[in-house]
């Protein structure tokens, strides 16, 4: 990555060409430019508009989640940045840059001795056979918690008041 003059990290580069690729699809409505932040509708492969994103630079943050997550701007403020005039690659962190994931390995690392090595303890380690038993035949419970969206009735619903 440094032979190739890379500014970051093969992730963020490849996360953050990706999200430029998907900029095509996302259409800026309603904008703010004091609080720099926009309404960033994206348009389905239809070519209808599907779903609108809040995104507000200022702040770092889209409604997507998808900024705050990875650190790394999403497709919605990439096309906000371009509508404002702003380099979207400004907004990447610095723990992403190349000079960072150097100093993060640049510590040295000491190996691990074999286990004759290991001093004894004071403690004695009880298998407990029944924790780690196989459940049975069938279907295996669900560790879903339900809440109003899985009923069925209420996604109908849903459904029929957002048309």
């Amino acid at each position: 990555m440094m032979r190739d003059n890379q500014q970051w990290t093969d992730y963020a580069f490849r996360l953050f060409e990706t999200r430029q690729g998907e900029v095509v699809h996302h259409i800026v409505q309603k904008f703010d430019y004091t609080q720099q932040s926009a309404s960033v509708t994206t348009r389905g492969l239809t070519g209808e508009l599907s779903r609108t994103y809040v995104v507000k630079l200022k702040h770092l943050q889209c409604s997507c989640g998808m900024w705050g997550n990875y650190g790394i701007p999403c497709s919605h403020a990439i096309q906000a940045c371009r509508h404002f005039a702003v380099n979207a690659s400004n907004f990447i962190p610095s723990y992403y840059d190349i000079q960072s994931f150097k100093k993060t390995y640049k510590g040295r690392f000491a190996p691990i001795w074999g286990r004759d090595d290991w001093d004894d303890v004071d403690f004695i380690l009880v298998h407990n056979p029944t924790r780690c038993a196989q459940r049975g035949p069938g279907r295996s419970r669900s560790t879903w918690i339900h809440n109003k969206m899985d009923r069925p009735q209420t996604r109908v619903q849903q459904l029929y008041q957002a048309r």
